[in-house]
């Protein structure tokens, strides 16, 4: 679908066009990614003692993810304009399946709130924690950086459902995983990927469409931390504690 000239653009759907993980519209090159890496491998700092002798986690992700049929926590999402959570233990898949799912709503079919809230299931807590409190207080904080700068903000998603628009994303471009990404050091990541931790970044391409002409699309990056194994299931979803889950959003992918 071809992208419409800016120029065309009444001011209503400039507003509409705002998603705060851009950091800018077009395609985006991505670079070495320092911040993201350094988070990973920093100690956690939210409280409490980090594990160092944790099991190990799932084997290094396969080169092809699919984000297509499969076992899902709960297809009934699709509905409400989301996309399903997948039951895999495959982190790159999972990791582009959360980068899309963090684009793919309809602001005719669900509010921001319950947007917010099913993309907060994708997140398990972190067993680099020793204390329950600690991991809890790592997980609320993850989520209130996911309401606060990752998903399109509630005035921009108000503006979007007075013009009705839906967003639907894709894979357009490259996939990096782990050392896929140009600032790790030989060696600094062998111990998060032992245990299970990934670092998926994910070109996307959106298309939002809504009241009119309303009819675009955005390129930018998204980038995720994903646990596979140790994690914390969906009760009754299917999932075991082997699948891969959310840590985290990045809000931004640093060059």
């Amino acid at each position: 679908m071809a992208r419409r000239e800016r120029v065309a653009l009444t001011d209503s759907q400039r507003r509409t066009r705002k998603i705060i993980w851009a950091s800018a519209a077009g395609v985006v090159v991505l670079g070495s990614v320092v911040g993201l890496v350094g988070a990973l491998t920093s100690t956690p700092s939210e409280g409490g003692q980090a594990q160092s002798d944790a099991p190990a986690g799932t084997d290094s992700p396969s080169a092809d993810p699919s984000v297509g049929p499969g076992p899902v926590v709960d297809p009934a999402v699709t509905e409400l304009g989301w996309l399903p959570e997948p039951i895999t233990t495959d982190a790159k898949a999972y990791g582009v399946a959360a980068a899309i799912a963090g684009s793919t709503y309809d602001t005719t079919l669900a509010t921001r709130k319950q947007f917010l809230g099913d993309l907060a299931t994708w997140h398990t807590l972190d067993p680099r924690y020793d204390l329950a409190s600690d991991q809890q207080d790592a997980l609320a904080s993850k989520l209130e950086e996911l309401n606060r700068r990752v998903i399109v903000p509630e005035t921009d998603w108000d503006a979007q459902a007075k013009n009705t628009i839906a967003v639907t994303a894709k894979v357009d471009g490259k996939v990096l995983v782990d050392y896929d990404h140009l600032s790790p050091q030989p060696g600094s990541l062998d111990v998060l990927m032992r245990d299970g931790y990934h670092l998926v970044t994910t070109n996307i391409l959106a298309t939002y469409t809504g009241r009119g002409d309303v009819n675009y699309q955005e390129h930018y990056a998204v980038s995720v931390q994903v646990l596979c194994g140790r994690t914390v299931p969906v009760a009754g979803s299917g999932q075991t504690p082997a699948d891969c889950k959310l840590i985290r959003f990045f809000p931004e992918t640093r060059k």
